[in-house]
């Protein structure tokens, strides 16, 4: 039935084509919602900074875009695109999925029936962290740390004192504004600690 619904006008699909629609749709119809029913709706990446050795004592670089030029490279190589540069997508993706969906759903619903509306101070977390969870958060954070450091020596060399990641997210105007020019996306980040640099082996 997919070989007849994918096949360009033919006497057995004229013939047929009632019956073959009524099977694939639709819950097999071939467009985007098989392959991806929650379509992906945010842009993200990842940005470096550095506090650098100087004469002057250390000074703070600018923040440096670390996804988009892998991203680039990918895109150029398809057929055999190295394994590096899928990095940078693999370290927000593990700095967010730490957490325990359940525990971290019981975690958000009590922060929100605080009566005073303050968040809760990290590291005070209520159920606490699991050891599954702190284990998870620890390979994060280190994978975390080993990209940064290199990205940060490619760009500014061995001076660099400590590190920083900034983790940003894009999140594309809905679907319902699809048709205004004017619609913008919200660009939302969050910031990891300062962070000494590790020694990283190529």
């Amino acid at each position: 039935m997919t070989a007849l619904y994918n096949t360009p006008f033919n006497p057995v699909k004229r013939d047929l084509d009632e019956v073959i629609v009524g099977y694939m749709s639709p819950f097999f119809s071939q467009d985007w919602h098989l392959f991806a029913p929650d379509p992906v709706d945010t842009d993200s990446g990842i940005l470096v900074r550095s506090k650098v050795r100087s004469e002057g004592g250390l000074r703070v670089t600018e923040w440096a875009d670390v996804t988009t030029p892998h991203i680039t490279k990918i895109h150029g190589e398809r057929m055999w695109p190295a394994r590096v540069d899928r990095l940078p997508t693999g370290v927000k993706a593990q700095l967010e999925s730490w957490p325990d969906p359940v525990l971290q759903k019981i975690r958000d619903q009590k922060d929100d029936e605080q009566s005073d509306g303050a968040k809760r101070e990290k590291g005070a977390e209520d159920p606490p962290l699991s050891s599954a969870e702190k284990s998870a958060y620890e390979n994060a954070t280190r994978f975390a740390r080993a990209l940064a450091t290199s990205e940060a020596k490619k760009r500014w060399g061995n001076a660099v004192e400590e590190i920083q990641i900034r983790v940003v997210s894009n999140e594309y105007p809905r679907f319902s504004q699809r048709h205004v020019r004017e619609a913008k996306g919200k660009v939302t980040y969050y910031d990891l600690a300062w962070m000494k640099p590790v020694k990283v082996t190529k």
